[in-house]
C-alpha cells in the first residue's frame, strides 16, 4: 500500500510520462512538489521501485519510468460536467484516457468526465480536472456523485440522504446545496486526474494556492462574500453515458 505522498509522485510521474512521452527529471519532481532535496524524492522513487511501480536507473537525469508490469487500461471521456449549476445533458463525441487498472475495479465500468467550475474545489476537483466515474446508481453519505435532477440536468456534487429529500452538497464554502425529492445517480468520482496544462511549469500552483486564489478573487468581487452568479451562469455541462 502507497502513502499519500508516494501515490501523488506516482501519479505525477504517468502524467508527465503521458502527456510529454518521456518521464520528468528527479529535480523537476523536486520542484513540483516544491521539496527542499532531491534526496527525499530519491527515498519516494526508491520505495516505489522496491513496490514495483517504477524502474529507477541510476545516474540518468530522467532514469524514471512506469514499470512495465503495471498494466493500463483506456477509459472513454464521455463529455464535460459543471461542477456548478445543474445544466442539460447534451451528446458530444468522446475521446479517451489511460489510467492504472490498479485504480479500477475490473468488474464494472467505468467512464470519465472534463470538469468545468470551482464547487468541488474543497475535494481537490477543479476546472480543467478530469474525473473516473464508476457507473452506479446507488452512493453512500458524502460520496461525490453524477446526479441526474429534473428533466435530464446533471451536477458534480456531494451527496447526502435526508429524512424527505436529498442533498447535493457542494465542496466550495462560497456555495450553497441543492434540495430534491428525487436524484439519479449515474456514478462515483474514484479517481481525479489533474489538469497538467495548469500545473506543469508553474510548479508553485499547489491545490492550497489554487484555492486561495480562487476564493479572494470571489472574496474581492463579491464584497458580502456571495458568489457572483455570472460565475455560475457561465459553467456548462455536457454528457452521454
Amino acid at each position: 500500500m502507497l502513502t499519500k505522498k508516494q501515490k501523488q509522485i506516482l501519479d505525477f510521474v504517468k502524467k508527465y510520462s503521458a502527456k510529454k512521452g518521456f518521464a520528468p527529471a528527479l529535480e523537476e519532481i523536486k520542484k513540483h512538489f516544491r521539496l527542499r532535496s532531491v534526496a527525499t524524492i530519491h527515498q519516494h522513487i526508491a520505495t516505489l521501485r522496491d513496490k514495483g511501480y517504477l524502474h529507477h536507473q541510476k545516474n540518468q537525469p530522467r532514469g524514471v519510468e512506469i514499470s512495465k508490469s503495471e498494466r493500463m487500461v483506456r477509459v472513454p471521456i464521455v463529455g464535460t460536467i459543471t461542477a456548478g449549476q445543474p445544466i442539460e445533458a447534451i451528446e458530444i463525441p468522446s475521446s479517451m484516457v489511460t489510467v492504472s487498472q490498479k485504480d479500477l475495479l475490473a468488474s464494472e465500468k467505468h467512464y470519465a468526465l472534463r470538469v468545468k467550475g470551482e464547487s468541488m474545489i474543497d475535494e481537490g476537483i477543479f476546472d480543467g480536472d478530469i474525473v473516473v466515474i464508476r457507473q452506479q446508481t446507488t452512493a453512500d453519505d458524502g460520496q461525490t456523485v453524477v446526479a441526474i435532477i429534473d428533466n435530464n440536468e446533471a451536477t458534480l456534487k456531494k451527496i447526502y440522504k435526508e429524512k424527505n429529500r436529498v442533498r447535493l452538497q457542494p465542496a466550495n464554502q462560497t456555495l450553497l446545496p441543492f434540495y430534491h425529492k428525487e436524484v439519479e445517480v449515474r456514478g462515483i468520482v474514484v479517481k481525479i486526474i489533474r489538469n497538467l496544462d495548469n500545473q506543469i511549469g508553474v510548479t508553485n500552483h499547489s491545490l492550497a494556492e489554487r484555492k486561495r486564489v480562487f476564493l479572494n478573487r470571489i472574496k474581492s468581487a463579491n464584497p458580502a462574500n456571495s458568489i457572483d452568479a455570472s460565475v455560475q451562469r457561465n459553467v456548462t455541462w455536457s454528457m452521454c453515458v
